[in-house]
């Protein structure tokens, strides 16, 4: 029975278990799961602020390239056509 307790396997076979059972804790417990929604709340604040932060840019150089047109001149039926066929997409 002591040559169990020297056995290198056995031991590597208590510690796979025991960190079973402290993970399964861990992953159950009701503070991981508020840290966890917590994590993925703000995760997807920030998808959201930067998706619009995107929408935001491609606006101001929508405007900026019309008023360009518009100061050179230039007729805008090429962008209505470009504003139909991003909205399409």
């Amino acid at each position: 029975m002591l040559n169990l307790f020297k056995n290198k396997n056995f031991w590597c076979v208590v510690a796979g278990a025991a960190g079973v059972i402290v993970g399964k804790k861990i992953l159950t417990s009701p503070k991981t799961r508020e840290l966890t929604v917590n994590g993925i709340a703000k995760g997807m604040k920030l998808q959201n602020d930067a998706k619009e932060a995107i929408q935001n840019m491609k606006d101001e150089a929508a405007d900026i390239c019309y008023d360009a047109r518009t100061e050179a001149g230039l007729e805008d039926t090429d962008e209505t056509e470009e504003d139909t066929s991003s909205d399409e997409e």
